[in-house]
């Protein structure tokens, strides 16, 4: 069947899946099985993104946000924080930061939609949060090159739109959290962190004088919980979305692992670059240095359509959308609603490049007639 999901997340599944084999349904996260799940699960994440053995890796609530909640309560306070704010999401991150957990010393490395934050007013003797791609706006670090080894302070991550997409230098990184429901298409609710042994150190040391949730406590009573590690979640998971991820970790191992992965992302960013050259309405946001290959956002090059109202666009890119959902060409397919109105169209490792193929002109199409009761010409 073709895929005609575009979203940004949760994302579209891959061609061939089916319903998984749910036989742990009902069973309980502390079983044999139930724990041998998570832990191969855990086990097949770590091969396929190069983790290294001294890093340490969990199963979190709440996907990508509940990982970089639970970095941040437990990691920061210990050095003053530079945040790069460049999108919807990093953000709420500095937000969270400066507000929230009222770290002292904060600084707020802000960028306007939908470009990114300059990484050469980083100070690396600060710990640093920030986005490795941005789902909401488009662009993307295509390394972390930029990040010195030999840095004083931690390196905390949200790359839940990066990670099996971006080849990670993880010596880079320290602090690393991101969801399941992106790159592969898995269920929402549930995400990965990952620790470097300086961030253990970290934890080990540091005990900031905040009260920490329970859902994100890993420290109890100045010790490490290193159950959290090995398979041992902190509150109650599904195991049929573990036996889900389980199933497309395993289709990504047998089929060629991370360079497989980044292969059809490229080949499906060179779809949506040749349709481009084939028509002037829809365009890039994003310059081509920091642009994410992964996730298309779009503008419509049109001077009536730029000269309304930002409500007033929204409201034109949802008829586009509605219409192209009524006949069945493509769905969620808009960018976030926080974000400024754009087209978004998922193109991960997920999406199949003759599902964009299909879509584009159908995408175009739709426009023109949407376009029409505009009098746009």
């Amino acid at each position: 069947m073709e895929n005609k999901c575009f979203g940004s997340g949760p994302c579209a599944k891959r061609k061939g899946w089916e319903y998984p084999n749910f036989s742990l349904a009902g069973r309980s996260h502390r079983s044999k099985e139930g724990l041998g799940l998570i832990r191969e699960t855990v086990r097949l994440q770590r091969k396929i993104l190069n983790i290294p053995d001294d890093y340490l890796v969990g199963t979190c609530a709440a996907s990508c946000t509940g990982g970089m909640e639970l970095l941040m309560w437990n990691l920061l306070g210990a050095r003053p924080v530079d945040v790069l704010a460049y999108c919807v999401f990093s953000n709420h991150w500095a937000h969270d930061v400066v507000e929230e957990l009222k770290v002292p010393d904060t600084t707020v490395i802000h960028e306007d939609f939908p470009k990114i934050a300059d990484v050469n007013r980083v100070n690396f003797s600060h710990d640093v949060v920030f986005c490795l791609s941005s789902t909401t706006s488009g662009v993307s670090f295509h390394d972390v090159n930029w990040i010195p080894k030999n840095r004083k302070g931690l390196t905390i991550c949200d790359a839940s739109s990066g990670a099996f997409i971006i080849d990670i230098d993880w010596e880079k990184l320290d602090a690393v959290a991101f969801s399941w429901q992106k790159a592969l298409g898995g269920e929402g609710g549930f995400g990965t962190v990952v620790l470097s042994p300086r961030a253990v150190d970290r934890l080990r040391n540091f005990h900031p004088n905040r009260a920490i949730p329970r859902i994100f406590k890993i420290v109890n009573d100045g010790q490490i919980n290193m159950n959290f590690f090995d398979g041992a979640t902190i509150n109650t998971p599904s195991l049929m979305c573990f036996q889900d991820f389980y199933e497309t970790l395993v289709w990504v191992d047998n089929s060629g692992g991370l360079p497989f992965l980044m292969r059809r992302v490229e080949n499906n960013y060179d779809v949506i670059c040749e349709w481009l050259k084939s028509q002037n309405v829809f365009t890039f946001l994003v310059e081509e240095k920091f642009r994410a290959h992964h996730i298309a956002c779009l503008d419509i090059n049109n001077e009536k359509y730029q000269r309304l109202s930002k409500d007033q666009k929204w409201q034109f890119l949802h008829k586009i959308l509605d219409l192209a959902s009524d006949k069945q060409y493509g769905y969620d397919f808009l960018g976030h609603a926080l974000a400024e109105p754009h087209i978004r169209i998922w193109c991960g490792p997920t999406i199949e490049p003759e599902n964009l193929k299909s879509f584009l002109p159908n995408l175009l199409k739709i426009y023109k007639e949407v376009a029409s009761e505009y009098d746009f010409g």
